[in-house]
Parts: structure tokens; sequence; C-alpha cells
């Protein structure tokens, strides 16, 4: 009975010794400063009303408006659709016959061939990332790549080059256990690169989130801070700059495209070429007026931000919001973001919740600031 004993004593001082250093490494952090200001603008309204919390939204060339509903709530427990059109008539499922394979869609975007783009990372779900295209005119799978093993896990934002050939994928990392990156899909060869892998402009800082209660954001019951690599991911009017930030980081930064999609160039050719944008809040999606202004997410006062010419200024902020996730401008001006409620309705171990919840909480919001000199 003593070796018993003395063998419980034993496993449970490793289990502690165990916790507390993954506390020391992982569970830390310093508060983020606020960064907000008075702000901009006070006229975002929920323009579309939907059953279950939005992830991303995507405006296309021609003005026209796509969603998915977020992959962290487990939305394919709830409906069979989850990438959609919203039209006049609510909204509609684009490509109903692809439902199967639209499962645990992250980022979408549209280019300029109308195709919607959209990226499922395969590692909370134990299989490889694909890459999808699909007409969203015919709703046809137009292209489709999956990511050898171990590529692109944690991908979950993308944008695709005028001429459609190039893909830049985000890839957050899973916290700080494994680094983040940029990758970079040229889809006539199948090639794929990845770019600043682990380094300071993708991987997160040690900053502590904390929710719009103000209240720290960390998993496990404290024991893991919410800490988020590179996330948010724009192309320049002219597709010479890709602009990208980290969620947990204070800065946002620029790299040449022609670097990234010049798969000989060195990593150090491509670091050298990093150029400082501006202060970042802790955010999550990132989009670009057409006078250059960087309209951010900002994840820990429920809105946007604004970084035009070095200055950041909250651009609006909502009491009613909990997780600002995705924001897209459209051609008319018009800034569409959406609210994923992550630290409202996941529980410590990111687990959703259940249906009761769900429906009790709804509805969930598509929020649209209607054009002005932003926009410009």
């Amino acid at each position: 009975m003593k070796i018993i004993k003395w063998a419980l004593m034993g496993l449970t001082g490793m289990v502690i010794v165990t916790l507390l250093a993954i506390k020391l490494i992982y569970g830390l952090g310093r508060p983020y400063p606020d960064v907000s200001t008075p702000p901009l603008r006070s006229d975002a309204e929920p323009a579309i009303a939907l059953p279950l919390p939005p992830g991303m939204v995507a405006a296309g060339p021609q003005g026209r408006i796509f969603f998915t509903y977020h992959p962290f709530h487990r939305p394919q427990d709830h409906a069979e659709h989850l990438v959609f059109e919203w039209t006049s008539s609510g909204a509609v499922p684009l490509a109903p016959d692809l439902a199967a394979q639209l499962h645990g869609v992250f980022g979408i975007t549209v280019d300029r061939q109308n195709r919607l783009w959209a990226v499922r990372p395969g590692a909370m779900e134990g299989r490889p990332t694909q890459v999808l295209a699909i007409d969203i005119d015919s709703g046809k799978l137009a292209f489709e790549h999956t990511f050898p093993d171990g590529v692109g896990g944690f991908a979950q934002d993308l944008r695709v080059s005028a001429d459609g050939r190039y893909v830049y994928l985000a890839d957050t990392g899973l916290l700080r256990f494994t680094d983040a990156a940029l990758l970079v899909l040229d889809t006539q060869t199948n090639e794929v690169r990845e770019a600043l892998v682990g380094h300071e402009t993708t991987a997160p800082q040690n900053w502590v989130m904390r929710r719009t209660d103000g209240s720290a954001y960390r998993l496990g019951y404290g024991l893991i801070s919410f800490q988020v690599g590179v996330d948010g991911l724009e192309l320049s009017k002219d597709g010479k700059w890709l602009i990208y930030a980290a969620m947990s980081h204070d800065t946002v930064y620029r790299v040449p495209t022609a670097l990234l999609t010049n798969f000989g160039s060195r990593p150090e050719d491509i670091e050298n070429a990093i150029e400082t944008l501006g202060p970042a809040p802790m955010s999550d999606g990132i989009a670009l007026t057409a006078a250059g202004a960087v309209i951010l997410t900002d994840v820990e006062n429920g809105g946007l931000a604004v970084l035009e010419d070095g200055k950041l200024q909250t651009l609006v902020a909502l009491d009613g919001v909990d997780w600002a996730d995705s924001v897209t401008l459209a051609p008319n001006g018009d800034i569409w973001f959406t609210d994923s409620r992550l630290t409202d309705l996941l529980d410590p171990f990111g687990n959703p919740a259940s249906a009761e919840v769900m429906q009790q909480s709804a509805p969930y919001a598509i929020y649209r600031i209607p054009a002005n000199r932003l926009a410009e």
C-alpha cells in the first residue's frame, strides 16, 4: 500500500509540475494596452440576422456579399449549409451540391474571375488542409488543392492575386505551441511555399487578450493565454504588397508579393523587405479602402479600427459585439463585418455551446457601415 501511495503522490507531483510549467510558458503575458480612441463612426447597424454565429464575410467585385458560419461553433450540428450569398431574398446557400466539401471552411475571398476561394484548415480535424475555389455563378468547383500533411494546418485567412494564380494564406499556428507562417500556393504548378515561419512579425507576442467585459481571455481555466499568430491578410490595390498582422501583436506589416511568389527568393531577402505600417489593436480580419487605409477588426473593443498614415483610430465600437472577426469592403464603399461570438459562447476548452444556448442567444449579426470618405 505504501508503494501505491508513494506512486500516486509522485504522479500527482508530476502533474502539478507539468501544469505549472505550461502556465509559466504559455499562460502568462502582459495586458494589451488599450489602443482605442473615440469612435469615428456611430452608424454601424446589424444588416443580416442569422440563426448561428457568422465567421467570415467577403464582398465580390460585383458587390455580391458572401458569408460563412463560424466553424468553432460546429454549425454542421445545426445546419446543412455553411456558406451563403446574401441576396434580396435572404441567405442563399452557395453551391448546395458541395455542402459536404464546405464543412470546416474558415477564410473566404472572391477574386476578379468571380470565384469564391475558401480554406479548410485540417489540423483540428485530423486531415490535410484544403483550398477550394467555387464559380459563384454556376456553383461548380473550379479549383481544389490538398496540402501535404503538416503544411498549413491552421491556415485561417486567404487572398488571391488579381490574375487568380497565387493564393496567399495566413497559418496562425496553434496558439504559441506551433509556428505561424505565411503560405503561397501557385495554382498553376501546385507548389506551396512557407515564408516567415515563426518570424517575429508572424508570431504572437506575449500579450494577454481581454474580453469585451475587461476580463483576461485564457483557456483551460486560466492555464493557457489565448495568443494567436498571423491571421489577417490583405493585398494592396496594385497587388504589389501583402499586408498582414498577427492577432496577438502590436504592429501591422507589409511584404512585397514579388518576393513571396518568386519561390527561389531567399528567406533573408523576404525578411529584409518587410515594412512597418503602424500600430494595431488585437485584430482578426483586415480590409483595405480604395485610398489605402487599413481597416482592422478590434476583438477587444467590439468593432473596427482604421490605420491611416501610421495613425490608429477606432472606427466603430459596439457594446453588443463580442468578437469582431472578419471585415470586407464592398465596391460601393460599404464596410461589412461579422461578430462571431467566440468568447461569449465557447467554453474554457474551446468547445461550442449547446443547441439550447445557441438558440437562446440568437439572432447573430453581420454589421454594415455605409460608405463615406474612408472608402473613397
